[in-house]
């Protein structure tokens, strides 16, 4: 997985307390739409326009399972691997994944990823968003 880019306004928010990354709902969602690091809020319609919820693609994207953890001083925000399937005609374009908290009333943005390159899916095809060994680190 690329790294990480942070919108902004998630540093500020999560001092004031608007994310919970143990046990809010973090999800990844695609998109086509290049996502601007000063957006504060998800929005599947206008910002990051997302693939129809269909064909193997679930609206506002895939729960993470995040789980928050800390050592030696250093937070972790991991998550488990996202595979999506496209089913009955495809899934697609999308090259950007957003990573925003559901939980939130607002569905704060947290980072994004630029998988640097248009994809479609086509049916029975697979895309899996690899976590690797975490999403991100704050030290």
């Amino acid at each position: 997985m690329p790294s990480p880019v942070k919108f902004q306004d998630f540093v500020e928010q999560l001092g004031l307390e608007q994310h919970q990354l143990n046990t809010d709902t973090l999800k990844m969602a695609l998109t086509n739409t290049l996502p601007v690091n000063t957006q504060t809020v998800f929005d599947a319609v206008t910002n990051h326009a997302a693939p129809a919820a269909a064909n193997g693609y679930t609206a506002g994207g895939e729960d993470v399972a995040n789980i928050w953890s800390e050592s030696g001083g250093t937070a972790t925000l991991n998550g488990t691997d996202i595979t999506i399937t496209a089913t009955a005609g495809g899934i697609g374009p999308f090259q950007y994944i957003v990573l925003y908290n559901d939980t939130n009333p607002s569905d704060m943005l947290v980072v994004y990823y630029d998988h640097g390159s248009t994809v479609n899916l086509a049916d029975g095809e697979s895309f899996v968003i690899d976590i690797l060994t975490n999403i991100f680190t704050l030290v």
